[in-house]
């Protein structure tokens, strides 16, 4: 055994979800797993549990939300611009790889106690090209968590999101 500690993540609903929720659970696997960045979330194994709920294992991290992290740490600004502009870079490679994550938000980004931010929770991430079956956001449904979304999100579009989303919400963020 390796010794090492994970996190798993069930599809709670498991054989009664919706469609939809497992095509965006399966989405997300395949999109995390292709992702191998240090400040990203990495994805180890997946499958189903003996019950038939999709999961997936990951890194483990033992850390508090980004606006968490900066308040009890009373982080200085220039500390807290270093801290973020890590989390840019994560988020710039996601691009680079062509994956928009669409709900970034400081409870997605894990700082552990040595100051290592970890981007998470890809669950409505998309890629920005690809076969037109692999974007399973319906038009006009609202995806994302609102007080971060940009305005092209929160019309409900999925037509007009691109990596602009992204920034948007790290500009909410900082």
């Amino acid at each position: 055994t390796t010794k090492r500690k994970v996190a798993i993540k069930v599809l709670l609903e498991g054989p009664y979800a919706s469609k939809a929720a497992h095509k965006r659970f399966e989405r997300e696997i395949e999109l995390v797993a292709q992702l191998r960045h240090p400040h990203i979330i990495s994805v180890f194994h997946s499958g189903l549990t003996a019950d038939g709920r999709p999961f997936y294992v990951m890194d483990y991290v033992r850390g508090l939300p980004l606006h968490q992290y900066v308040r009890e740490k009373k982080l200085a600004l220039e500390e807290t611009l270093k801290l973020f502009a890590t989390v840019c870079e994560a988020v710039q490679y996601a691009h680079q790889k062509g994956v928009i994550h669409r709900d970034l938000k400081p409870g997605n980004v894990l700082v552990e106690a040595d100051g290592t931010p970890k981007v998470m929770d890809f669950g409505l991430a998309k890629l920005l090209a690809g076969p037109l079956e692999t974007v399973v956001s319906v038009s006009q449904q609202l995806m994302g968590t609102l007080p971060y979304m940009s305005p092209e999100q929160a019309r409900g579009n999925p037509d007009e999101i691109d990596t602009r989303t992204d920034v948007y919400a790290l500009g909410v963020i900082l």
